[in-house]
């Protein structure tokens, strides 16, 4: 509980518990419910669960069991229902619908953050599929614990610690069948680690991963002085704004491929070869954008980059 408080800034948040009905849910309810007597804290919580029904009887007994746990510690709680027709994965259709939710529930009511219920080993077997898929250094640091208004606060926490808090606190929870289900990736990966891990080996490479976390922040300040040093805002007698490459100042960077993905991306150019076709191209080609947000164009030595009038207002960050 120390390590939770001693993590973040609580005083006076108001904090969503995502709740699933699983062990690491409810632990995290019982320390966000512990901490919030805390002396001049003034840290109110409530709780968010989505039903999906896709197990049947035990999505109604997560639902049965959120509700009577809500009700005796007296935690106002919030409820969604969905029904999942569409033909697409609905693993990644119910994640989707279920952060919309989160969000709306966020802004309607004014919420600091939403608090989620990932630990450690869910990092660790994040990185693998990372691996499994392709990735770089950005896929194998791990999860992170604050993006924009969601937190993890348990991630410091192996699933042994977890399991241990809950039966010497008398935590009652779900298992969640799906969990041994070996036909998706993640089950498959965690089975494997469980045989290879211990709880010692866990904690061990969390010390890397905050490394990498550091090292993932040095890399991306050299990004962005690097970016100031060759992108330069133009003025022109377009209405809307452009930048400009010296592609002699690209060409000073080594490896030159991973510089330019690495300055275009934030701009939704994730084609390597087209920006490399671009570069050798003659003057007056240019390319699109991922949905045509932006484009490029070669002017003699120079690449310009345009945002298309169309989605001049949208907010890119």
């Amino acid at each position: 509980m120390k390590k939770l408080k001693d993590k973040m800034d609580l005083k006076e948040k108001k904090i969503y518990i995502a709740v699933s009905g699983g062990v690491d849910s409810l632990v995290l309810l019982d320390l966000f419910f512990r901490i919030k007597d805390l002396k001049d804290l003034n840290l109110k919580i409530e709780v968010l669960h989505c039903n999906f029904k896709l197990r049947g009887d035990e999505s109604e007994e997560e639902d049965k069991l959120i509700k009577t746990i809500c009700k005796n510690k007296k935690i106002i709680l919030h409820t969604k229902s969905f029904n999942l027709r569409k033909k697409s994965s609905k693993q990644i259709l119910a994640r989707k619908l279920r952060y919309l939710w989160f969000k709306r529930m966020l802004k309607k009511n004014s919420f600091n953050y939403i608090a989620l219920g990932h630990h450690l080993n869910d990092s660790i077997e994040t990185i693998f599929i990372n691996i499994i898929r392709g990735t770089g250094i950005k896929g194998i640091k791990g999860i992170v614990f604050k993006k924009k208004y969601l937190i993890r606060p348990l991630l410091d926490f192996t699933k042994t610690e977890i399991l241990s808090y809950a039966k010497t606190k008398k935590i009652r929870w779900i298992e969640d069948s799906s969990n041994i289900n070996e036909k998706f990736l993640r089950n498959k990966i965690r089975k494997i680690l469980n045989k290879l891990l211990n709880n010692e080996a866990y904690l061990g490479i969390n010390k890397t991963l905050n490394i990498l976390k550091d090292e993932y922040l040095i890399i991306n300040n050299h990004l962005n002085i690097i970016k100031k040093y060759i992108l330069f805002q133009t003025n022109t007698n377009r209405k809307e704004k452009t930048f400009q490459l010296m592609l002699k100042n690209l060409f000073n960077l080594h490896p030159i491929k991973i510089y330019l993905y690495k300055i275009f991306k934030d701009y939704y150019f994730n084609n390597l070869r087209s920006l490399i076709k671009l570069i050798i191209s003659k003057s007056g080609k240019k390319i699109n954008s991922k949905k045509s947000y932006f484009y490029i164009k070669k002017k003699n030595n120079q690449l310009i980059l345009y945002r298309n009038k169309k989605y001049e207002k949208k907010n890119f960050s």
